[in-house]
């Protein structure tokens, strides 16, 4: 991932087993200063604090799902900004569809590998981002 994510942090929400770990150490191992969350909830309390450079948020996720999580952070936060990126293994079109209306930039299906981060990273931080 070069240098995209030195520096930079990353969010990351509804990292419950699997995706969120591994996104985790991925991240951290590329400079990034990593913020876990667990739920939806606790994400928009946790921006309180301060607005990452990236939101990775699962679609699924108790009580309020990344549908609702990215509505909510594009309408009614300081941070409607931060690009955002689903991560799901639901591989259905209106699901597809229904992240680019909720707010996400990026649609990222699982499993989470370093590729494929690299790749968002490239596209929605800068090629050069530092």
């Amino acid at each position: 991932m070069a240098d995209r994510l030195k520096n930079k942090v990353a969010f990351i929400t509804g990292a419950g087993a699997g995706m969120g770990r591994e996104a985790a150490v991925l991240f951290a191992e590329e400079g990034a200063r990593v913020v876990v969350a667990a739920n939806g909830r606790d994400a928009l309390k946790r921006l309180a604090d301060g607005c990452p450079d990236l939101i990775l948020c699962d679609l699924r996720m108790p009580g309020m799902d990344g549908f609702a999580f990215a509505r909510e952070v594009r309408t009614n936060s300081k941070c409607r900004h931060v690009r955002m990126v689903a991560v799901t293994a639901i591989r259905d079109p209106v699901a597809y569809l229904r992240t680019w209306t909720s707010g996400f930039d990026a649609h990222l299906e699982k499993p989470v590998t370093r590729d494929k981060l690299d790749e968002i990273a490239a596209r929605l931080l800068g090629r050069d981002a530092r």
